[in-house]
């Protein structure tokens, strides 16, 4: 869902508005809002080749991130044989709240998303996470698929064939994978936990992942495989052969050489035979610890006693919310987590970073966590007794933040931040006096922090490992009064997430030393020359954020069967797996990034609005209502999507001497720019119109003027949107007759709230409110003057993780000269009566409905083709409602039930059979309605 001046919804809103002169209440939106909190003066970097855009303190980062371009650029020109004749642009910002705001694509950009090449005009848009690993890993990454994408189209182009055509995603996607980065600790995560228990699918049930995680390191598994088994130069060559089928199996064949079913089945063993044998020495978490969390995803516990029993506090996500959750362990273990701070619903906690921020505890029970709040992150703290936040504190410097830990005596916290530069940093934070001191500057990734044997002293984990091992993650440690930096570990692995021991004596961390992520141990009451780091656990997937619940027992978070869970583990007596002596003799000064420092290889520019072609389309169409209608919609907008211009053009003449005066005409800007979302233009409209009053009929109507619409979001979940109008209107019902001419001026305010969650099809949790007031006036003739209201309160209360209740109520009113009447009836508000067949000035609607999971799954086989459809859910319903001018008449009503098909998750089928129910809900109807529709559940 999208806010309403979001391009096209926007665009087919103000149609529908201004087709009729006036405020036509049918037709509005909910939806949640993209909220555009920074205003960015944007630069411009000009390489060999890219355009390089960055903002306020960034140049820095858009150096080093032209740098990553121009080196990637030159090594896929080789590997690809293929080179541009037009610049590329890219798009940076400097963390990722910051390109969860960009207007380049108009839908929400979810958590953990890294970057994305918007393939209609080839926008690169990546944000900074703090580290230049991952920026440099997502800008290969985005430009194999643009050179991907033009080569494909140069090889479809060639053959004068049709270049709208590319492989599938699993393909497109593992490819970027393979081309930008090696296997991972994460990519072997995945797999291993795939194919240990028997979720990884082939090539020919790929379909099945479509979309997902899975999905991009399966596809980089397979090209992994291909060229160790056949040679790197076949993956190339898939695209060379890309023209010859339509069916890209086929396309794999001929490449390879074999035959679809044996290539795929080669991959398979390939992969058993890879991972198989591991079990011999490494076993799942669930195994060797004990799992203490069930149905969801939870991460970063920490463990706090008090008076009635021991607790692990952690947050998590268990039903579609990220929220902050606490159980109960030791001899009476709760079952299910209790949640203790819903996320996701206010613009206090509007989202948990699950994935890269964890919690802390003081000795007092007061829980430290962020959440991202408004523009920027806040650190809250959390008071565990009365179950409220105590403290809050947010800077706007300081855009994103995360792991905050406290000093011993519960005073100070240290956390890690990015800046406006999109850099990560530690700080400190004194509660006290509600102020931040800054240790570290530089372009190196400084996280986790954790304070040391004393709170003068913080360790953390940084990339800034230089010598053999450069841009390794190891341990620091950094003096709070001189800010000396020292290594605490140096290996080649990346160790990350420290944690002390009440004595200070242990520290915990994570490290992926033996590939994938296990808890490793270090005695730091040894000397220095004796460092030495022990492998505690050899769990066959990954392990993050141990903490200490006694001397000996920990808890940590681990992914297995595709979900990550809360495991305890005692330590006592456990012989370590694998010892590394530390040895400092290769380190060396600190490493340098590349970055374009030859004035010759840059060029800086402010960035100038260029406007390019979104989309043109022309059509026909036929109504029954409106007759036969002609015309070509298309748009435009700058290269941030910021500022939009639509138009449209179409004719609804019936015969061939009302071509001329039939022209319906509208041009339209929208500004997104800023918070204060704003559009206007004008408009011509000419043709038949319908209306009802005692009895069906048309009318011709030909009405011109202007329009300016304003949309102020106060949160992600909450807005205000207000529009005005003015039309010249002339109004023709009796033929030859003109009957009514007006000046309409339209004003309309509304208040709208949504923080539902969505299933399939349609809402499961929250709730959806909309109010509406609006005045339509005749300033010239008074021949039109009514006045509206619209209320709508829509509320979800979840039952199961995928069942809910859902409940509406709507009032509607019109009120004096030519006020218009509403309208309903079908599927997707009066189910059973005629559509759109009640209507009156005044209406009102009630619904409240059962939704549950029916199907999950129907595979359907054919020999040519495989056809799957997903989520098919159940409905059982009861509607109530009446719409009247000037009287009350009958309450109408429906019971029933019916089955919600979504399809390839664009169009929801929907299927009804019940009763109407008449005279004010007393008769029921003889026999079945039976109704087929489509459309999302309300």
């Amino acid at each position: 869902m999208r806010m309403i001046l979001r391009k096209i919804s926007g665009f087919i809103f103000l149609l529908l508005l201004l087709s009729t002169s006036t405020l036509n209440a049918q037709f509005y939106f909910f939806g949640r809002n993209k909220v555009q909190f920074d205003k960015f003066e944007w630069k411009v970097l000009k390489t060999r080749h890219f355009d390089v855009y960055f903002y306020n303190e960034m140049e820095e980062l858009a150096e080093i991130g032209g740098f990553y371009a121009e080196e990637a650029y030159n090594e896929y020109k080789v590997k690809f044989n293929h080179t541009f004749t037009r610049r590329i642009p890219l798009i940076f910002y400097n963390t990722s709240l910051h390109f969860q705001q960009t207007n380049t694509t108009p839908g929400f950009i979810p958590e953990g998303v890294g970057g994305f090449f918007e393939f209609l005009k080839g926008r690169v848009v990546i944000p900074s996470t703090g580290s230049l690993t991952d920026f440099r890993h997502v800008i290969r990454h985005e430009l194999a698929h643009v050179f991907m994408t033009n080569k494909v189209y140069n090889v479809l182009a060639d053959r004068r064939l049709p270049t709208d055509a590319l492989p599938p995603l699993w393909f497109v996607e593992g490819f970027a994978e393979y081309m930008s980065t090696k296997v991972d600790a994460q990519a072997e995560m995945v797999m291993r936990d795939a194919v240990i228990n028997n979720y990884f699918v082939g090539l020919d049930n790929i379909y099945q992942i479509y979309g997902t995680f899975i999905m991009y390191k399966e596809g980089q598994n397979f090209l992994e495989f291909v060229s160790e088994k056949y040679g790197e130069e076949k993956i190339i060559l898939l695209l060379e052969n890309f023209w010859m089928y339509t069916n890209f199996n086929k396309v794999i064949e001929h490449t390879i050489g074999k035959k679809f079913e044996d290539i795929d089945a080669e991959w398979q063993y390939y992969n058993k035979v890879k991972y198989y044998p591991l079990i011999k020495d490494k076993a799942p978490q669930k195994y060797l610890a004990k799992k203490v969390s069930k149905d969801g995803y939870y991460f970063s516990p920490v463990f706090h006693k008090n008076g009635d029993g021991n607790y692990l506090y952690f947050q998590g996500n268990n039903d579609g919310y990220s929220s902050l959750f606490k159980m109960k362990i030791g001899e009476e273990e709760q079952e299910e987590p209790e949640l203790i701070l819903r996320g996701e619903k206010t613009e206090e906690f509007e989202a948990f970073h699950l994935f890269s921020s964890a919690l802390d505890i003081s000795k007092k029970g007061i829980i430290a966590f962020v959440t991202k709040s408004g523009a920027t992150d806040a650190l809250h703290l959390f008071d565990t007794k009365s179950e409220k936040v105590i403290h809050s504190y947010q800077s706007s410097n300081l855009i994103s933040m995360s792991s905050p830990k406290f000093s011993s005596d519960d005073n100070l916290i240290t956390f890690n931040a990015i800046d406006q530069k999109g850099f990560s940093d530690i700080y400190i934070y004194d509660i006290d006096k509600d102020s931040v001191i800054r240790l570290t500057n530089d372009y190196y990734d400084d996280k986790d922090p954790e304070f040391g044997k004393t709170d003068n002293t913080i360790i953390f984990s940084s990339d800034r490992t230089s010598g053999e091992y450069k841009k390794k993650y190891n341990l620091f440690t950094i003096d709070t009064d001189n800010l000396s930096i020292r290594y605490l570990t140096y290996i080649n692995a990346d160790n990350v997430a420290p944690v002390l021991s009440e004595d200070k004596n242990t520290l915990l961390f994570t490290s992926n030393a033996d590939t994938v992520f296990n808890i490793w141990k270090m005695d730091l009451s040894l000397p220095d020359k004796e460092n030495k780091i022990e492998k505690v656990t050899s769990f066959l997937t990954s392990s993050f954020n141990p903490v200490f619940m006694d001397s000996s027992k920990i808890c940590f978070s681990g992914f297995e069967e595709l979900s990550f869970n809360l495991y305890t583990l005692d330590l006592k007596d456990k012989k370590p797996d694998n010892v590394i002596t530390m040895n400092y003799d290769s380190v060396g000064t600190e490493w340098k990034e590349g970055q374009l420092s030859l004035y010759s290889e840059k060029e800086k520019l402010n960035y100038e609005k260029e406007y390019t072609l979104d989309y043109a389309q022309s059509q026909i169409s036929t109504d029954p209502v409106f007759g036969t209608r002609g015309g070509a919609v298309f748009s435009l907008s700058d290269l941030f999507g910021n500022d939009n211009y639509f138009f449209l053009v179409y004719n609804t003449a019936d015969v061939q001497s009302d071509f001329l005066k039939s022209f319906n005409v509208q041009i339209q800007r929208i500004d997104l720019s800023e918070r204060s979302n704003y559009g206007y233009g004008v408009f011509h409209f000419s043709g038949r119109r319908y209306d009802i009053r005692e009895s069906d009929e048309y009318y011709f109507e030909r009405s011109y003027g202007g329009f300016f619409i304003l949309n102020f979001p106060i949160s992600k979940f909450q807005r205000i949107e207000t529009s005005i109008s003015i039309a010249n209107s002339d109004k023709q019902v009796l033929s030859s007759i003109l009957e009514r001419k007006a000046l309409l001026v339209s004003n309309s305010i509304s208040w709208v709230a949504d923080n539902s969650i969505w299933g399939p099809t349609g809402p499961l949790d929250g709730i959806r409110a909309r109010l509406l007031l609006a005045y339509t006036g005749d300033v010239k003739y008074s021949n039109v003057n009514y006045y509206s209201v619209i209320a709508d309160y829509r509320q979800y209360f979840r039952i199961g993780l995928r069942s809910a209740i859902a409940f509406r109520s709507a009032f509607f009113f019109n009120q004096g000269k030519e006020a218009r009447r509403y309208f309903m009836g079908g599927s997707w508000d009066l189910r059973g009566w005629p559509r759109w067949g009640i209507r009156g000035e005044k209406m009102w609607l009630s619904s409240l409905e059962l939704r549950v999971p029916l199907i999950d799954q129907i595979a359907i086989r054919f020999p040519f083709v495989d056809l799957g459809f997903f989520g098919i859910r159940a409905a059982a319903f009861m509607d109530a409602g009446s719409a009247w001018d000037d009287q009350y008449g009958s309450t109408l009503g429906s019971v029933g039930a019916g089955v919600r098909i979504n399809l390839f998750n664009a169009l929801v089928f929907r299927y009804d059979i019940g009763k109407k129910l008449e005279n004010n809900m007393s008769k029921l109807q003889k026999g079945l309605f039976y109704q087929f529709f489509f459309g999302w559940d309300f």
